[in-house]
């Protein structure tokens, strides 16, 4: 098997070496600072069976996953659950998003960039709510204190935390069930005391999380299903 990757060193955070699979198919080695060349290869060898399976599954995933055309009749997730769409245009009423009696009603004109730009704009908003508000929880439940939240456009990533104890987390995650939102809501929180993923880091998580593979799992496994 022949391995395409690029290798990402860390002065501060990284202790040891992890790999990741982004869903372009970007294979990231994260590794400390001064890691040889050669350890890397081998670490990546090494991985090769775990890697194949994870590049086939992602293969077969894009193969089943059609595009979304935001059109009637079309799913959308929300907070873990699949929610039809209805579209229509009324011109002298404001366009955009509306979510009611388990239904979206999407009023715009027949352009699917912007029937696109208003279903980000709703996810975002609706992140930015209800994520703030986990994060407050946690944070005064763990005693750990946060410099702001952001909610991004990620597509590789749910969830980050800076040196600078920023947070970050994907409006993606807001389709996700609000078990597996909180999951990834104490994961970032978590980096504040442990910068890293080391045993005593999950172990942590583990504590406030118990499920917390289970969770991880499951938004593994519907990444392509959130995606717009």
């Amino acid at each position: 098997m022949n391995i395409s990757y690029t290798v990402r060193r860390s002065r501060k955070r990284q202790k040891t070496m992890s790999l990741q699979v982004c869903d372009d198919a970007k294979i990231i080695v994260s590794v400390p600072a001064f890691t040889p060349a050669d350890d890397i290869r081998r670490f990546v060898e090494q991985k090769q069976g775990w890697l194949a399976k994870i590049l086939a599954r992602q293969k077969q995933e894009a193969a089943q996953a059609k595009e979304k055309k935001y059109e009637t009749g079309e799913h959308f997730f929300y907070l873990g659950q699949r929610y039809p769409l209805e579209v229509f245009f009324e011109p002298f009423e404001k366009e955009g998003i509306v979510f009611r009696n388990n239904r979206f009603y999407l009023n715009c004109r027949s352009d699917k960039a912007l029937r696109k730009h208003y279903f980000i704009s709703w996810y975002k908003q609706k992140a930015d709510e209800l994520i703030r508000r986990r994060v407050d929880f946690f944070s005064r439940m763990l005693k750990l204190r946060y410099e702001k939240i952001r909610i991004t456009s990620a597509e590789s990533r749910w969830g980050s935390c800076s040196e600078d104890n920023i947070l970050a987390f994907s409006y993606r995650l807001i389709m996700a069930p609000p078990d597996v939102m909180d999951y990834v809501v104490v994961h970032e929180l978590m980096h504040i005391r442990e910068k890293n993923h080391s045993s005593r880091f999950w172990k942590k998580v583990e504590e406030c999380i118990p499920s917390f593979r289970e969770h991880r799992r499951r938004l593994n496994h519907n990444r392509r299903n959130f995606a717009l």
